[in-house]
């Protein structure tokens, strides 16, 4: 699904409050960081009569360095970027939700009003036949509304951003 057009609308918003930025590696790096220290725990403290407990710190903690590593790598060679708050100093969250046909006249009416209680009590499926797609963060919310046919999904409302 492209979601370019909802993004490339929230970065045209005024004073540049949403920007493009990669993805931070501090999170993961930090997660590789606490395996090595679980490692060098294992190593140390826990002697051999514990088998039990030494092979379980050994399987989370190389568990939790690959999964840093590789995380920290592919985002430091990826030019992949995403939507950043600056006046919350976070990345926008990205969410997609589903919904049946029949709900996407109410959907329309929610989203073009910013209605974000009727958006948020309206009952999903897990049919990817009309998709809402949504980036948010704790100031605001961008929505697309997507319909699968052909073979694509097709945008069925231009992007719509809702400052709270």
């Amino acid at each position: 699904m492209n979601t370019e057009n909802l993004c490339k609308a929230l970065y045209a918003l005024p004073g540049g409050v949403v920007e493009p930025r990669r993805q931070s590696v501090t999170t993961p790096t930090i997660i590789a960081l606490v395996g090595v220290a679980l490692l060098i725990l294992n190593h140390t403290l826990v002697d051999d009569s514990q088998e039990i407990l030494s092979m379980s710190l050994l399987t989370a903690s190389i568990a939790m360095i690959l999964y840093g590593a590789l995380v920290t790598l592919v985002r430091l060679n990826s030019n992949k970027q995403v939507p950043y708050d600056n006046e919350v100093h976070s990345f926008m969250k990205y969410r997609e939700r589903y919904y049946d046909p029949q709900l996407v006249a109410p959907l329309r009416k929610a989203i073009e009003c910013g209605d974000i209680e009727a958006i948020e009590t309206m009952p999903t499926t897990n049919i990817a036949a009309v998709t809402l797609v949504e980036y948010r963060s704790s100031r605001r919310r961008a929505y697309a509304l997507y319909q699968y046919g052909e073979a694509e999904y097709k945008p069925l409302s231009e992007p719509v951003v809702v400052d709270k």
